[in-house]
């Protein structure tokens, strides 16, 4: 067995969310929860692509400084550029407090903190 190997909700392995330079994982509840509703909601299987981040491969990716990834509280999850606008809304419902489209990147960025209050509500992107 693989290390991380173990599931920690249902439908995701902790090895999903590992770093890829150094395989350390960090991972708040509250994210797993919410790609499980996340889930339920879109009613397909979710891939993360980009989970916890440390400090250098968060610089090595181009990421900001104080990225949720690198305190375990952001995904990146595969999503094709024509079904993002109806994932963000769905992550929304989720309860995600941030869904960034990445466009024809297929990829949505989902974080369960760092939302202002009063900050705009769900980004669409023009497909």
């Amino acid at each position: 067995m693989r290390v991380n190997d173990i599931f920690v909700a249902p439908h995701f392995k902790l090895r999903e969310f590992e770093c890829p330079c150094c395989g350390l994982v960090k991972i708040h509840p509250e994210l797993v929860d919410r790609l499980e509703r996340l889930r339920a909601l879109w009613k397909e299987p979710l891939f993360v692509t980009s989970g916890y981040r440390c400090q250098k491969h968060n610089r090595e990716v181009g990421g900001v400084p104080h990225s949720m990834h690198m305190e375990g509280k952001a995904a990146d999850v595969v999503v094709l550029c024509a079904e993002q606008n109806s994932f963000v809304d769905a992550a929304y419902e989720a309860g995600f407090f941030k869904a960034l489209p990445y466009g024809s990147r297929n990829f949505v960025h989902l974080a369960v903190s760092g939302r202002e209050e009063g900050a705009p509500l769900p980004l669409k992107i023009d497909s």
